[in-house]
């Protein structure tokens, strides 16, 4: 690899059995790194052949059970001034590779150590399931070195805080290893049980880990076992945490989701409503309570009362919970919060409508839905439930033509795909009249022609 001119990049990462992902991580900087560093734990298909044929330096590194060992052995290669340390599944957004070295440059002679970036996890459609930040670019320095066998982290030697230029605005990285398949051909979860509880073995009471081994039993399905190491994660803890502790925010929302009921996915789709247990909130109650306390900015917990309520048909609580939980993400933003609220919002703001319209609350089912059709308005789920809001009994004429002025500083009525759209949802929503009036008003003689609405 040629040496570029300016500040020295080294690209960093670890490997195994990553054939199908060595060529992409090695391709999308390779135009400006001063050298592409792979370790290799112990691939048993082509990955080093692969890294060798894009020329990258080829390592092997014997696995020993610490993935924070094995990183640390890459840096300890690496020459340039600055280390890129992305996972093989792990890539820029389209367009951010070049703002790295740019922002390097102009860093260069900074007191920065490292950079946080916006990441986020990618499902197999292209979609944003979660999003936070991590640091995967930092200086090539002796006393910066990750720590932990598993879920390990970029820290200081010398036990100070780390100096972070923030990037997350800028700058993201995707991730693909939490996808379905693709974790269902690493199974690692037998390995990450053996890891994590070797830290707790020599740190007990690691709040951290205790929440991450809940988080595989959690995975596995086994909702009890995952209770108990979160009640063990949370316990004793009632100050409030730092506003980035993502890792507390997990725990607690996990928590929540089994004790509600809600950690089978259920809140992904429009079911009907279920039977209450009494005692389910009580517990319910007393972790949300803790977790607001604790980190009172994380929309998350408000998000999961309310689908609680929703689906125990107590509408009322169940919207006021989701105008909060969506308050708080307009408020605070979801860098390493908000997660699964982010995954679906779509659905919340469907949710909170359908609540505020059902309940009488249709000023605020207005306010809502505008606010978020200004920025989806092709949601139908969301427009049918405004048009709901909007048609009041004995409707006149002069009222729906309020209306579709109404909708006009919306859409834009002179194209045919806007006026189809809220045609379709006002039939949808059981708004006849409305639809009628609409269909007469907004097309010419011709489209209803031609559509056969005369």
């Amino acid at each position: 690899m040629k040496p570029k001119a300016g500040v020295r990049v080294s690209q960093c990462m670890i490997v195994k059995n990553e054939e199908k992902n060595i060529e992409k991580a090695l391709s999308w900087g390779r135009d400006f790194m001063y050298e592409q560093i792979v370790v290799d734990t112990g691939s048993t298909d082509r990955t080093p052949e692969i890294a060798r044929e894009l020329g990258a330096k080829l390592l092997f590194y014997q696995w020993r059970d610490d993935f924070a060992a094995a990183k640390n052995f890459a840096i300890e290669q690496a020459v340039g001034d600055w280390i890129v340390f992305m996972d093989a599944d792990e890539y820029p957004a389209p367009g951010d590779e070049a703002k790295i070295l740019r922002l390097l440059e102009q860093l260069q002679e900074t007191d920065f150590d490292g950079i946080s970036t916006g990441w986020q996890q990618i499902d197999e459609s292209g979609q944003i399931t979660a999003s936070g930040t991590q640091v995967r670019i930092f200086r090539n320095r002796s006393d910066l070195r990750y720590r932990r066998r598993i879920h390990e982290q970029l820290a200081s030697t010398e036990g100070r805080a780390l100096r972070l230029g923030d990037a997350v605005a800028d700058i993201s990285i995707f991730h693909t290893g939490y996808q379905k398949a693709v974790m269902k051909e690493k199974k690692s979860s037998e390995r990450n049980k053996r890891l994590i509880l070797a830290e707790l073995k020599e740190h007990p009471g690691d709040r951290e880990m205790l929440g991450y081994m809940g988080d595989e039993s959690f995975e596995e399905g086994n909702t009890e076992e995952a209770k108990r190491w979160y009640y063990q994660a949370i316990g004793g803890l009632h100050e409030e945490l730092p506003d980035n502790d993502q890792r507390s925010s997990a725990t607690f929302s996990k928590l929540l989701l089994i004790l509600t009921g809600e950690e089978s996915g259920r809140a992904q789709s429009e079911e009907e409503a279920l039977p209450e247990e009494p005692s389910q909130w009580t517990e319910a109650e007393a972790v949300y309570r803790q977790a607001v306390k604790a980190l009172p900015k994380e929309a998350d917990f408000d998000y999961i009362a309310g689908l609680y309520f929703y689906r125990n048909n107590r509408l009322k609580e169940a919207a006021a919970f989701m105008e909060l939980a969506l308050d708080k993400l307009g408020k605070y933003g979801n860098s390493n919060r908000a997660m699964y609220l982010s995954a679906q919002l779509p659905s919340a703001y469907n949710l909170l409508v359908k609540c505020l319209c059902e309940t009488g609350q249709r000023e605020k089912c207005v306010n809502q839905a505008v606010s978020y059709l200004k920025c989806m308005p092709e949601d139908m789920a969301v427009l049918s439930w405004l048009l709901r809001a909007l048609s009041v009994p004995n409707l006149t004429e002069k009222g729906m033509g309020e209306i579709v002025a109404f909708l006009g500083r919306l859409y834009d009525f002179s194209g045919l795909r806007a006026k189809l759209l809220v045609t379709k949802c006002a039939r949808a929503a059981g708004c006849e009249a409305l639809g009628g009036f609409m269909e007469k008003e907004l097309f010419t003689q011709e489209e209803q022609s031609i559509l056969g609405i005369i």
